[in-house]
């Protein structure tokens, strides 16, 4: 059975529901509204044990799984949620061992799920322009990717505008405000066969997107679909069984396409 041990995270789960994710320090004390919980009580313990507060609240606590870790977090740029990532994952069809690019490494969350998805034997070269993006991303990456899945990554601040220097990607994924610009750097560099998928949030940008793959990229790009995903929970109390009255809703498009000869 793996035990808690320092510097690792842990899930702490009220009785509401609410989350706290928690760095875990020798002799430190993680304080909230229930009270205090000093932190030894959880090193040492395994996965799913329960915790008291100071005030008598009962926490349950996890290792968190990765969308719990993207969800709490620090964040520079706006993440990709795990609802679009995962189908990201699957309308790219990233396979182990593939070799995929990444523009707009933001905060690094798709960059985890992509890390995961082609180790042990695959690569991941993600660039990002703004300086504090990179190094909030970078940070991210490193405080909860294991060090032998780092090997896999090449995080790179700096912009695409300056070119691209790996060729043959299996896989491209674009989450810029205007990836239309650099379409041809990406589909130059994407192998035949490969699919590029471009994460937009407003209609306007899926407009010019496709504009110019009509008008330039019509014998090289094969479009494979637009996609907007709305997640909704269910609830039960008691005898009832309902809708939760809260979803998320529009996060995002995914624009996905096939290079062709």
């Amino acid at each position: 059975m793996s035990l808690f041990s320092e510097n690792e995270f842990a899930l702490l789960i009220d009785t509401k529901g609410r989350k706290y994710l928690v760095k875990l320090k020798k002799d430190a004390v993680f304080s909230f509204h229930k009270g205090n919980i000093k932190l030894n009580e959880i090193i040492g313990k395994p996965d799913g044990s329960m915790v008291t507060s100071s005030m008598g609240e009962k926490l349950i606590v996890f290792r968190p799984t990765l969308e719990e870790y993207i969800l709490k977090m620090q964040r520079g740029a706006q993440i990709i949620y795990p609802k679009d990532i995962s189908r990201i994952i699957t309308l790219l069809d990233i396979f182990p061992g593939a070799k995929v690019f990444e523009a707009g490494t933001g905060s690094g969350a798709l960059t985890m799920y992509l890390l995961r998805a082609v180790c042990p034997s695959g690569k991941v070269i993600s660039y990002e322009k703004r300086e504090d993006f990179y190094k909030r991303a970078k940070e991210n990456i490193e405080r909860f990717i294991p060090p032998q899945m780092l090997e896999a990554l090449s995080l790179q601040n700096r912009d695409i505008s300056a070119g691209i220097d790996d060729t043959d990607f299996d896989r491209a994924i674009l989450d810029l405000t205007e990836p239309w610009l650099f379409l041809d750097r990406v589909v130059k560099n994407l192998k035949q066969g490969g699919i590029l998928g471009c994460y937009l949030t407003t209609v306007l940008q899926i407009y010019s997107l496709m504009e110019e793959v009509e008008k330039n990229y019509d014998k090289t790009l094969y479009k494979i679909g637009i996609f907007e995903l709305l997640e909704r929970n269910w609830e039960k109390e008691g005898l009832s069984l309902r809708p939760s009255l809260r979803m998320v809703a529009h996060t995002g498009f995914i624009v996905v396409f096939r290079k062709i000869g």
